[in-house]
């Protein structure tokens, strides 16, 4: 499960905050292992992570590529969070060995700062393997229908629930609303419920009309009271519960088509079995 880390009023993923710390630390045991033998490593070392990104990128894309292919320029909105990791190291080992194939005197400080680089990614691919929250169920908070009715949460367990929290005045919230219609209208074996956050039912339904949203599952949580749980301040943020109801990944930010099937394949793994 993604973990987060609180940043003053942000929150930012423990994984991508170990990348980055990897990239800055690989990169100076690098050059200051090549300043010792006079050389300069930067460029080399930041051309390797480049390409790393770039791969890591690509394939994820290559991975869901009949969505992206329908939306191409989604390809190159990487809000979404869509990495392949693996991709990525395998794209930053090869351009590592044709770096120092072609300037040996970089052979040492190379593998070193890639080495560091690679061991922490390992550490954030590990961690993000990990369950957390001790399997925390889907909560009995007080949040209602949009004609008043009182709901509780828990009743959807049975199913694979995806619960977005979102707002109308949020405009990543907006841009995700049409990714979550088309995957309500295709994945029936799956709740998707939309938990509105702080705002009142005429406001939302003032906003399902003027978009012309057709969405099923619209609660209302008027006192914000599940961000306020999960320390999330930010908004759009998805939760992912399992068949047994219990929280299995949590993503903080815009889902794509793409980011989003990665997380729907995840939280029903038998049925990509089922079709191999």
């Amino acid at each position: 499960m993604t973990l987060f880390v609180p940043i003053g009023p942000f929150s930012l993923p423990l994984n991508a905050l170990l990348v980055m710390i990897a990239a800055v630390l690989g990169s100076w045991i690098a050059a200051r292992h090549a300043k010792r033998l006079g050389i300069s490593s930067e460029g080399a070392v930041w051309l390797a992570l480049a390409s790393g990104l770039v791969v890591a990128r690509l394939g994820f894309v290559f991975n869901y590529a009949d969505v992206y292919l329908a939306e191409p320029l989604s390809l190159l909105d990487i809000r979404d969070g869509g990495w392949n990791a693996w991709w990525g190291l395998a794209a930053v080992w090869a351009c590592t060995l044709l770096i120092i194939h072609r300037r040996p005197a970089l052979r040492q400080p190379m593998l070193k700062g890639i080495s560091t680089f690679s061991l922490i990614l390992l550490l954030s691919i590990a961690l993000d393997a990990l369950p957390t929250s001790a399997n925390r169920p889907l909560p009995n908070l007080p949040v209602t229908a949009l004609n008043g009715d009182s709901v509780r949460l828990p009743d959807f367990a049975g199913k694979p629930t995806v619960i977005n929290l979102w707002a109308s005045w949020c405009p990543p919230c907006r841009r995700e609303m049409p990714v979550f219609e088309q995957a309500q209208a295709e994945r029936e074996d799956i709740h998707f419920v939309f938990l509105n956050q702080g705002e009142d039912g005429a406001t939302v339904q003032d906003f399902l009309r003027d978009t012309g949203l057709v969405l099923d599952n619209v609660l209302l949580d008027r006192m914000a009271d599940m961000g306020q749980s999960l320390g999330q301040r930010g908004l759009p943020v998805t939760l992912f519960f399992n068949a047994e109801g219990n929280l299995e990944d949590i993503r903080l930010g815009e889902l794509s088509r793409g980011s989003l099937a990665q997380r729907l394949d995840a939280l029903t793994p038998e049925l990509l079995s089922e079709e191999k």
